[in-house]
């Protein structure tokens, strides 16, 4: 029975992939903590295994006694000698036992549950291991059941589940549906690992890509960035370091043969494909797609303007603002959408005017930036919005010049005057400019006197 015992539980290792190793260590511990329940103590006892005819056996060492009292102990010297003729009282000999015959009824449930237990602990370890390693890898299953807040997806060994949040609105599946997701984190819990799905994550969209273009697959095109509205759209920005490859025309292929078999899996979604760049104002302009910018222009908070044709404007924002959204996060910077004639009025604003002027007119090479002055970031980003950029502009601006602009009132024009005259030297150029009145009055007086009353100058 021993033997059956043992192989019925290396077959049920095998089928549940458990290591041999792992399920001797299970019976040697079910067998020990049977042994304790049947006698109190493990401290003489070893459990060993007969590879040879797959049987497993406990060993105790024995005192050699005429009645033995301590079973777990002691022996009587008549059955010692049956298999140690030469036996002696007081002598300590090791006893095979097989532990089917010498446990009893509660011993061997005890035996049982521990091996129930263990080799159910070690298939939630070895499924936890198995699918930790495969997080941010595709998978496959079927679709087993359905609740408001999850899809239950069967995946042979255990059940994925696929929260609401990571499925696409655009999705409907019916139970036995073959569905296919990345696995998104595998935690442990006390039932088992719980596999967490995911259809929604932009992740998903980069495997689909690996699998269907075999250059992204091989790192030929690099995938730059991924951006997503699942249900509604992604933005993909790639790039390759080839010349003769085109990045955007191995992504889409011909006829948009590739790019249809990712849109089918994702029930239809857009998918916008994109040359990368590192310069902001093509990067901004392509980003759009599938509108088309008839000019983008550089803000100097770090964002972009992009302009478009006034019937490409619902276009390049897209329903609910997704396009202009998905473009500025898949840029990494804001791009604001205007049309022709929403750019023309905001130049003419009164509030655009000190912006335009910084982006288009260009500043003479020796202006002095306003930091020179020791003037706070406030104060400076005032006088900036009011046309004001440099110290050299500053001097040219009066009193009442000062308080008309936004933000600045007659504290702060004053205090700006008065550390614009502590720092910036006049004296010099005042000096010069009554050196020149004074020699051009001079000059006057002597052709005046060298001049005759009622005689022209020859």
């Amino acid at each position: 029975m021993s033997t059956n015992f043992f192989e019925a539980l290396h077959q049920i290792a095998t089928d549940k992939g458990i290591p041999r190793e792992a399920i001797e260590e299970i019976v040697e511990s079910a067998m020990l903590s049977a042994y304790k329940k049947q006698y109190g103590t493990t401290d003489n006892v070893s459990v060993v295994f007969d590879r040879d005819d797959n049987s497993v056996k406990i060993v105790s060492r024995k005192m050699v006694v005429n009645y033995p009292r301590n079973m777990a102990e002691e022996i009587s010297i008549q059955v010692a000698r049956q298999k140690h003729p030469e036996v002696k009282l007081g002598d300590d000999i090791e006893v095979e036992e097989n532990p089917f015959e010498s446990f009893g009824r509660i011993a061997a449930q005890t035996a049982k549950q521990v091996i129930i237990q263990k080799i159910k602990e070690a298939e939630k370890n070895i499924i936890y291991n198995d699918y930790k390693d495969k997080e941010g890898e595709l998978i496959n299953g079927y679709l087993q059941r359905k609740t408001r807040d999850a899809m239950f997806v069967d995946l042979g060994k255990t059940e994925g589940i696929l929260p609401a949040k990571e499925q696409s609105p655009l999705e409907h599946f019916k139970t036995g549906d073959r569905i296919k997701a990345i696995v998104l984190m595998v935690q442990k819990n006390s039932k088992g690992p719980s596999v967490i799905l995911s259809r929604a994550h932009t992740s998903f969209v980069k495997k689909l890509f690996e699998m269907e273009i075999p250059e992204v697959y091989d790192g030929i095109v690099r995938i730059e960035s991924i951006v997503r509205e699942p249900g509604v759209r992604t933005k993909v920005a790639v790039s390759s370091e080839r010349d003769d490859i085109d990045s955007v025309g191995a992504c889409v292929g011909m006829k948009g043969i590739r790019i249809q078999s990712i849109v089918r899996e994702l029930e239809s979604e857009k998918i916008d494909v994109v040359e990368y760049s590192s310069d902001r104002k093509t990067m901004a302009a392509s980003s759009i797609t599938p509108a088309r910018a008839k000019e983008v222009i550089e803000t100097r908070d770090g964002g972009v303007i992009a302009v478009v044709e006034n019937d490409q404007y619902r276009l390049a924002i897209g329903k609910g603002g997704h396009n202009a959204r998905l473009a500025s996060r898949l840029c990494g910077f804001e791009i604001d959408i205007k049309t022709e004639d929403q750019y023309r009025e905001f130049l003419s604003s009164s509030e655009s005017r000190a912006l335009v002027e910084q982006l288009f007119a260009k500043k003479d090479e020796e202006e002095t930036p306003l930091e020179e002055l020791g003037l706070d970031t406030r104060t400076i980003k005032l006088l900036e919005d009011g046309g004001v950029f440099s110290v050299e502009d500053l001097v040219e601006k009066s009193f009442e010049e000062l308080i008309e602009i936004d933000g600045i009132g007659e504290k702060t024009a004053k205090k700006i005057m008065e550390i614009v005259s502590e720092v910036v030297d006049f004296e010099d150029e005042e000096e010069d400019e009554d050196e020149e009145d004074g020699e051009d009055g001079e000059s006057t007086e002597e052709v005046v006197e060298d001049t005759e009353p009622g005689k022209k100058e020859e």
